[in-house]
């Protein structure tokens, strides 16, 4: 079975405080629905605008409040000595699957330069590391020689969150056959499952998991038109807006976000009505 991970968002409340009953009522709901796997303080956690005892605070109360689940735990800095102070703040837990640490953003290091930072991440801990490759974002991307170096290296660089080219994935396989690759663009599933990913770190499965599911499940039958087309919806302006708009509409959440990210215009709201009137039912 592929593994299937919802990146969750962080509601917010009117006053900017972290809103634990909206969040506990999409976990509730994902339970419900098969989920046990979560990704917290993603990009679509907005994480950039969380202070570090917010994080901190956010990842104990959901492991406290939730037994059954297990996490991964996102990492969001492009300094390598704050990367390593970031995840020593956690304590341990079996329940930790790994902590994502994404490629360092905006400063365009060399590929011996992001070998450095993940090598020197690695050897500060003993706690599962993921590598998060998203180049539409940091500037940059891991090349895969970059990835399979590391991963011979450390053995707690167990793995990927793969943003890029979708070619690469089958590359990393064939020299890394127990390296986790998951696929972090839901439109592109399918093509991932069938260059050997192990799974996907989603968006869509907030509001539909049961599709992806079933994708993952059944992936050489499947057709994947429906998924490519909500996941258009979902994206239509930047993420994690329309998701939140739509589950506040569906009664989970209140529409509110942190700057500098903004809710969706009106025209985006009149394109996702339809969309939401199928979920509501």
């Amino acid at each position: 079975m592929k593994e299937i991970f919802t990146a969750l968002i962080t509601p917010f409340n009117q006053d900017q405080s972290i809103d634990y009953p909206g969040l506990y009522r999409i976990i509730d709901k994902l339970i419900e629905e098969g989920n046990k796997s979560f990704l917290l303080c993603g990009t679509t956690g907005e994480t950039s605008t969380l202070k570090l005892d917010e994080r901190r605070i956010l990842v104990e109360n959901i492991l406290k409040k939730y037994p059954q689940i297990r996490i991964i735990i996102g990492i969001c800095s492009n300094s390598t000595s704050q990367v390593i102070r970031h995840i020593h703040m956690y304590k341990d837990d079996p329940r930790i699957y790994a902590y994502l640490v994404i490629v360092p953003y905006y400063i365009k290091p060399s590929q011996e330069g992001i070998y450095k930072h993940f090598d020197l991440i690695a050897a500060s801990t003993s706690k599962k590391i993921m590598i998060y490759n998203i180049p539409s974002r940091c500037g940059v991307g891991i090349a895969p020689s970059t990835v399979i170096r590391l991963a011979n290296k450390h053995k707690n660089i167990i793995g990927m969150k793969q943003c890029g080219e979708l070619n690469d994935i089958q590359t990393i396989k064939e020299e890394l056959s127990q390296f986790k690759v998951y696929i972090g663009d839901d439109h592109l599933l399918l093509e991932g499952l069938k260059q050997r990913a192990d799974g996907i770190i989603s968006v869509t499965s907030h509001l539909d998991f049961q599709l992806i599911e079933k994708i993952c499940k059944n992936e050489n039958i499947f057709d994947d038109r429906y998924l490519k087309l909500i996941s258009e919806y979902i994206f239509i302006e930047p993420s994690p807006a329309p998701i939140k708009y739509i589950l506040s509409e569906l009664g989970y959440i209140q529409n509110i976000l942190r700057l500098p990210l903004t809710t969706i215009s009106e025209e985006s709201q009149v394109r996702l009505a339809p969309l939401i009137e199928k979920y509501r039912k």
